[in-house]
């Protein structure tokens, strides 16, 4: 009778401690699958958090590298209609390469993470920038430069219009797109 109290005593102790190292197993597993999941919770909002500034960043570098092609459109093209010198039609034309550069590299980052609308947005931009700007000095080039700068003062005017326009939409879009939590 004694060997069984101890054999009884024993098995439940033994059961206790298997008892209490799997419920410690179980629960080990439990917290390293909750950190994970944190950790991983952790990276996302990271994730998110850093594609929000670059996004901020390339919409901002696409309206201010707008923003100075327009610029240059509206003031400096019709200028050239009128001036008869080579040297500033090559400064021009220079000027007209870096900011057409800069645009471009702008829009190349808005293109790589912006959403599908303010994507859309920005290429209707940028190509109203770049299509006016050169079809602007190409067929001004053509045209032997003419002194006439009426018509390319309205022409020069016209693309800055629509250019503009595509920039207001591409405004909008990101402010509807950064509003969106």
């Amino acid at each position: 009778m004694e060997t069984t109290t101890q054999v009884i005593t024993v098995v439940a102790t033994l059961s206790g401690v298997v008892l209490t190292l799997l419920t410690n197993a179980y629960l080990e597993r439990r917290r390293g699958r909750d950190a994970r999941e944190l950790e991983a919770m952790r990276r996302a909002a990271e994730h998110a958090h850093w594609l929000r500034d670059a996004r901020l960043n390339a919409y901002a570098q696409l309206s201010l590298a707008g923003e100075e092609a327009l610029q240059f459109i509206r003031s400096e093209l019709p200028l050239l209609a009128t001036s008869s010198g080579d040297a500033q039609w090559a400064a021009v034309e220079s000027r007209w390469r870096e900011l057409r550069t800069a645009y471009r590299k702008a829009y190349n980052q808005v293109a790589l993470f912006a959403t599908d609308e303010v994507r859309t947005a920005a290429h209707q931009m940028w190509l109203a920038g770049w299509h006016g700007g050169n079809d602007y000095l190409r067929d001004l080039a053509a045209a032997d430069r003419p002194t006439e700068s009426a018509d390319w003062g309205a022409r020069a005017h016209d693309v800055a219009m629509q250019m503009g326009k595509a920039g207001d939409v591409f405004l909008e879009c990101c402010r509807r797109e950064i509003a969106t939590p």
